[in-house]
């Protein structure tokens, strides 16, 4: 019964065609058809809408719906050259949106792909994430008021509803400059993307071979061209002002614990996650908010009781102890206060992880490897426990004392970032 009852579901699929529309590949089924067409010719009928029309057609990238995207509405995928959008968002939604994803196509043709294949350093990896989404989000706010001045008032409404800290910005002058910057403003938006593109991406990679390839680090006008820069009011000072560079201090974290898993596989030590300054947490209701929001999700995604292997469990138990010694300094934050068995925590546990990656590479498990003078008593004692059944005597050599030590001083002598809460603006209508 089953499998006739999956025969005839699969059977009723409507099969996606695959065609061209003003002058885009397009990929839909026949029911999808007319909305498809609508969208489309809603883009059509303002300059900023022919302009993402026109870039799709001239980068030939293949645009898709799907209905099983979670809670992404759309995004655009540079390995597949695709855009794909959520069946689920209505028409008003999907029209700022389609112009947000193909400034991003436009984006990755501009000089952004190229950027990014290199090793580039957190800081400028955060300046391109944050830069680039900013840009589409001007570029939707655009089209929103081409429609409106049309009579077409649904997407703004829409955009309005989600992203008011942008488009109050906007209001007030009629400035896509200030409305560039209000992106920065909104603490939902800027911690959702820390999530999805720093925490996420680093706590993953804790088990990777790293990267040992030359750091680098990109200056504000050299990633401008793709990042909307010129039409921003000093692009350069913005971008380096504490508003554009701040992150919660989960954020810093996972970073500065993928930096030291890194460093074990030979990569160079990244200087500019102990330079971001931290959201400020006293009286900022907001950043309170997704503070709490992230630990909690961070916490239930990256749970070492969930890892079967042996290894990863102590790796993510690591990630446990590290979350959980954030959570008290973001505690004390909250009061204006400082922790500082919280932070002690936080500087073993990068030491800890370093360590542990430095003895799975090495399938060194002595008591010796754990208990070099560089490592400090606490962290040697819980390196004996978690490696209790793991064997082997084979001698730590000179060369990687000497390494392990030279590394441990670089994560330990990083600056104390706890200092450096900055406050960012609230909006309403989160």
């Amino acid at each position: 019964m089953l499998k006739e009852a999956l025969e005839q579901t699969n059977a009723s699929e409507e099969k996606v065609k695959q065609y061209k529309l003003h002058g885009v590949n397009v990929n839909a089924t026949s029911s999808e058809e007319k909305f498809v067409v609508d969208l489309f010719d809603s883009l059509a009928s303002i300059p900023t809408g022919r302009k993402a029309l026109q870039d799709m057609a001239k980068y030939d990238v293949q645009f898709k719906l799907e209905s099983a995207l979670g809670s992404a509405g759309g995004y655009f995928d540079p390995e597949n050259n695709e855009i794909v959008m959520a069946k689920s968002l209505g028409m008003d939604f999907m029209e700022f949106a389609l112009v947000h994803e193909a400034r991003h196509l436009l984006q990755n043709n501009q000089g952004r792909n190229e950027a990014e294949a290199q090793n580039l350093d957190y800081g400028t990896r955060l300046m391109i994430n944050r830069a680039t989404e900013a840009d589409a989000q001007c570029q939707a706010i655009l089209a929103c008021k081409e429609w409106e001045a049309q009579g077409h008032l649904a997407p703004l409404k829409r955009f309005e509803k989600h992203y008011p800290p942008m488009i109050n910005a906007y209001n007030e002058k009629g400035s896509i400059s200030d409305a560039f910057k209000g992106w920065y403003k909104d603490d939902r938006i800027a911690s959702s993307y820390e999530f999805g593109y720093d925490i996420e991406p680093a706590l993953n990679n804790l088990v990777s071979d790293g990267d040992d390839r030359p750091l680098v680090s990109l200056k504000p006008e050299e990633i401008s061209k793709f990042c909307g820069g010129d039409r921003v009011d000093d692009f350069n000072g913005f971008m380096n002002s504490k508003e554009a560079k701040q992150i919660h201090l989960l954020t810093q974290a996972s970073f500065a614990m993928y930096d030291a898993v890194n460093m074990a596989c030979g990569g160079e030590h990244d200087k500019s996650i102990e330079n971001a300054p931290l959201r400020e947490l006293k009286d900022n209701t907001a950043a309170k908010m997704y503070c709490d929001k992230y630990l909690k999700e961070t916490k239930e995604e990256f749970n070492s009781s969930t890892k079967e292997d042996n290894g990863e469990k102590i790796i993510y138990s690591s990630v446990d102890r590290m979350i959980n010694a954030v959570e008290k300094i973001d505690t004390a934050a909250k009061e204006g206060k400082k922790s500082k068995v919280g932070e002690k925590e936080l500087k073993n546990e990068k030491i800890f992880m370093y360590v542990a990656t430095q003895m799975f590479n090495n399938n060194n498990f002595t008591e010796e490897m754990m208990q070099l003078p560089s490592i400090p008593k606490e962290v040697s004692a819980k390196l004996k426990s978690e490696f209790k059944d793991f064997t082997d005597n084979d001698p730590v050599s000179e060369n990687l004392k000497t390494k392990m030590a030279k590394d441990i001083s670089a994560l330990t002598k990083s600056n104390n970032s706890t200092n450096m809460r900055t406050r960012t603006n609230q909006s309403s209508g989160r």
